[in-house]
């Protein structure tokens, strides 16, 4: 069977980082059985983040490897219903939200001050004290750090959230009010789709990011609609 090693689940989310809930979808998308592995410390893992799943004696690292092991290996084709120019849209998608928006949405979590207490009472709060601080304190910085490496955190936070804002605006527009992403269909992106608009929407941290998304009463129920068909018994 296979293994979803992964961070354990908060925010009443599957999971609290787009990239576990990604592949958690993917994986019931697929209808492939899998167990569920707590990641307590991503540095040990392969590419030191998470998630991974590991398949008998093969470790697959990073979520859009994973889509492909899963489409290669057991036969899987997430976008069988998509046209070739569809899943160039999709693509396109995909890599706006893990490679800006994520950071967003980062941002707003990490680093904004807004929300850091709860955020850090979310992620550390079992840690017994004063451990948690040392902790808390080096998740931050570690993810103030990579903020400035990908480039969004040399921006001041209007201007940061302004690109999130625009990332949220594109999504509404391709997705208008279809069931899924690119149609009648659900498909590959939906799942990061689905993992993204969930996260950015949690009730108990509040930004620009969510104040966009939530305009579009279509996101809400995109999300509901995801959760009923691959979440609830």
């Amino acid at each position: 069977m296979i293994e979803l090693h992964q961070f354990a689940p908060s925010y009443d989310l599957p999971n609290a980082s787009p990239f576990c809930m990604k592949v958690e979808t993917l994986l019931r998308m697929a209808d492939l059985p899998y167990e569920l592995v707590v990641v307590r410390n991503p540095t040990t893992l392969p590419k030191g983040k998470a998630p991974i799943i590991v398949d008998g004696d093969t470790t697959v690292a990073d979520s859009t490897f994973i889509a492909k092991y899963l489409e290669t290996t057991y036969g899987v084709d997430f976008n069988a219903a998509l046209t070739e120019g569809q899943k160039a849209t999709a693509h396109m998608i995909q890599v706006m939200l893990e490679e800006r928006t994520y950071w967003v949405l980062g941002y707003s979590r990490w680093i904004d001050e807004a929300n850091w207490v709860g955020v850090n009472e979310v992620y550390f709060g079992a840690i017994p004290m004063p451990i948690r601080l040392g902790v808390s304190k080096l998740a931050k910085k570690s993810m103030t750090r990579n903020l400035q490496g990908h480039g969004l955190g040399r921006h001041d936070q209007e201007e940061i959230y302004a690109l999130g804002i625009s990332d949220i605006q594109a999504l509404g527009h391709v997705m208008g009010d279809k069931p899924f992403v690119m149609g009648d269909e659900v498909s590959l992106v939906d799942a990061s789709v689905y993992a993204f608009l969930a996260n950015i929407m949690v009730p108990s941290v509040n930004s620009p990011l969510k104040d966009e998304a939530e305009k579009k009463p279509a996101f809400k129920a995109y999300v509901d609609r995801m959760t009923e068909r691959y979440f609830k018994a």
